[in-house]
């Protein structure tokens, strides 16, 4: 029989979960609603500025590992995918694709991603139940390189919906260091609160104002998220097994086979 105080603790966390989305619904209708306008103006700036469609699709991977389509407004040239591999040795980043001065990136995508408003698509995202408006990095097929074969969907990451915000946005977006990324994204997972996501969203309004996004450092930014744990944790430990994030043939194979599959 399960002990009282475990089904109390479920029930709060299962409220508090509600609260979560309730709010990501409630706020993503009035920020959907209230950035409308200057999203059909910058849809139009991308139009004129190159050839291509305003809105690009990226596969990520959600909660439990299920697959959605992330919405973004475009920022590079049509057909940048094809010319990643030849601009892959300035890659500085692992665990994801991070280009200083990428020559793929349109003059009105520089600017786009310097104050982060590539990712307002992203709310209609939200509305839809994909992400939440705070939460893990949205993960890209990519990721699957770091984890090991048949552990995608249990991987502690998945456990909650990835974020238009989160921790590490606002922490060090800048490192291009996957194992940090992977702290940041632990530490969010294992000591969420209503209180925590609150935070992290106060933390990103600076952030966008300023202009932060879209930065990329060579060097990490720091090797642990001591400090970054905005005044929230109880002491969890964060540590990661970095074998098991090693890039191997066969997980290169499930990426293609998932992808396949959908």
């Amino acid at each position: 029989m399960e002990p009282r105080s475990l089904k109390d603790s479920r029930r709060r966390a299962g409220a508090a979960l509600l609260i979560k989305r309730s709010l990501d619904v409630t706020l993503g209708i009035a920020l959907g609603i209230v950035m409308l306008p200057a999203m059909l103006v910058i849809a139009t700036a991308i139009r004129l500025d190159s050839p291509g469609p305003a809105l690009f699709r990226a596969k990520r991977i959600g909660r439990n590992g299920a697959l959605f389509s992330m919405y973004k407004f475009r920022t590079m040239v049509h057909g940048a995918e094809e010319r990643l591999q030849e601009l892959a040795h300035l890659n500085v980043a692992n665990g994801m694709v991070k280009i200083p001065d990428d020559p793929r990136v349109t003059r009105i995508g520089r600017w786009l991603r310097r104050f982060s408003l590539d990712e307002l698509p992203q709310v209609y995202n939200v509305l839809l139940g994909h992400m939440s408006l705070v939460g893990p990095r949205p993960h890209d097929l990519y990721d699957l390189y770091h984890v090991t074969s048949n552990d995608w969907e249990n991987d502690p990451r998945l456990r909650m919906k990835p974020g238009l915000t989160g921790l590490w946005q606002v922490s060090a977006r800048s490192d291009p260091k996957f194992e940090n990324r992977v702290r940041f994204d632990l530490h969010y997972v294992n000591n969420w609160s209503l209180l925590l996501d609150a935070k992290i969203l106060a933390r990103t309004i600076p952030v966008v104002v300023l202009g932060e996004g879209g930065k990329v450092n060579g060097p990490a930014i720091r090797s642990s998220i001591d400090g970054a744990s905005l005044g929230h944790g109880n002491g969890t430990d964060i540590r990661i097994n970095l074998d098991a994030h090693r890039r191997t043939t066969s997980a290169m194979q499930e990426v293609a086979d998932v992808a396949g599959q959908h």
